[in-house]
């Protein structure tokens, strides 16, 4: 469990603060950051180095194609709601995208796989708020708080309905 927290931790934070230091786009933050976690979740899964590289594909596509519905009605929450609405709309779809992507991999039943979604879902979206709030400008603290909770609440989850898997 303290991997897969560390992993989501890591693998969020650094994915978006390299996917904003992106000179192309903007938009390319959720992709790099789904690199990102997707490789720090698999460290995760398997410390030893044999790997499922499938959890990388899946993780980097959701959040690839997350990303468009994400921008789309994170924007129109922005003009909505302001900031604080987008980012916590933008996140729970990137988060849900990442979700029904690794919910391909996982060996449940459909419950299982729709908790998952869910589990990502509701951990984008507090991650997205929290991010978004200036708890102390220049210093990533909602960020970290947020990927940590997306982590605990995840792996929570995870040894409720997976546990013969692979522990996170």
């Amino acid at each position: 469990m303290r991997r897969w927290l560390l992993a989501n931790v890591l693998g969020w934070t650094v994915g978006l603060y390299l996917g904003l230091l992106n000179p192309v786009c903007f938009a390319g933050a959720g992709i790099i950051a789904g690199l990102t976690l997707g490789a720090a979740q698999l460290w995760a899964l398997h410390p030893g180095g044999t790997s499922d590289r499938r959890w990388l594909g899946l993780t980097f596509a959701g959040a690839a194609l997350g990303l468009i519905p994400a921008s789309l009605i994170g924007g129109l929450a922005a003009l909505l709601g302001g900031w604080n609405a987008a980012a916590l709309v933008a996140g729970a779809i990137l988060g849900g995208a990442v979700g029904a992507a690794q919910s391909r991999l996982i060996d449940s039943p459909p419950e299982g796989r729709l908790w998952w979604i869910t589990a990502n879902l509701i951990g984008g979206g507090i991650c997205g708020f929290l991010t978004a709030l200036p708890i102390i400008r220049g210093l990533p603290i909602g960020l970290l708080v947020g990927s940590a909770l997306f982590g605990y609440l995840t792996g929570r989850l995870w040894l409720r309905w997976f546990p013969e898997s692979e522990e996170p």
